[in-house]
């Protein structure tokens, strides 16, 4: 059942679930909090106190990203095929300016991010890109292939991408706010995989 908490200004629902879990923790999806608690540990509310300023700033960030998302314009002309071909030829182009090899690029409909690359140099690109505009999808592309130098999110890492990519941290503000707006888009049934 949802609970509602104030803290400051910012009213947030909340669920308490428990799960065979080690520690407690705290989850925020689209604005609402889960606290996740070890099976037989009842004090939510000291954990959600300990953590309110997390919580706070959190909660507010996801929710200005959401009210951002409202004015994002969506490319719905592009085709699954057409996102691939785009895609296909800046991994070429990047393989050749970063000196790395991809060895297979994948694509599906994905969750949670808008790409990924493994271990075994593969690219799993998420088909939702395709309603994206293109500046967005040369940073995604361009920012899994960076991994296969620097497999981490360090300094290292970010110095890559800003060599090619100044205003990354902008970018990446972006595609979270276009993250909101393509799920939108889809929960209202405008969608077709």
């Amino acid at each position: 059942m949802d609970k509602k908490i104030k803290i400051h200004d910012l009213e947030v629902k909340y669920r308490v679930v428990q799960r065979k879990v080690k520690y407690a923790r705290l989850e925020i999806k689209k604005g609402d909090l889960l606290v996740v608690l070890p099976e037989g540990y009842h004090d939510h509310e000291k954990i959600m106190k300990k953590h309110q300023s997390w919580i706070y700033n959190k909660v507010s960030s996801i929710r200005n990203t959401i009210e951002s998302s409202k004015y994002k314009k969506l490319k719905l002309e592009r085709s699954d095929g057409e996102l691939k071909d785009l895609v296909n030829s800046l991994v070429e182009k990047f393989s050749s300016e970063l000196g790395v090899k991809v060895n297979n690029v994948f694509f599906r409909k994905m969750k949670t991010r808008w790409g990924s690359c493994s271990s075994r140099k593969n690219l799993t690109i998420n088909t939702l890109l395709k309603y994206l505009p293109d500046n967005l999808i040369h940073y995604v592309i361009f920012h899994e292939m960076v991994h296969l130098i620097e497999w981490n999110h360090g300094q290292k890492f970010w110095n890559i991408i800003s060599k090619k990519f100044s205003d990354y941290q902008k970018i990446r503000e972006t595609l979270s706010i276009y993250w909101f707006t393509v799920q939108d888009y889809i929960e209202n049934g405008d969608y077709h995989n």
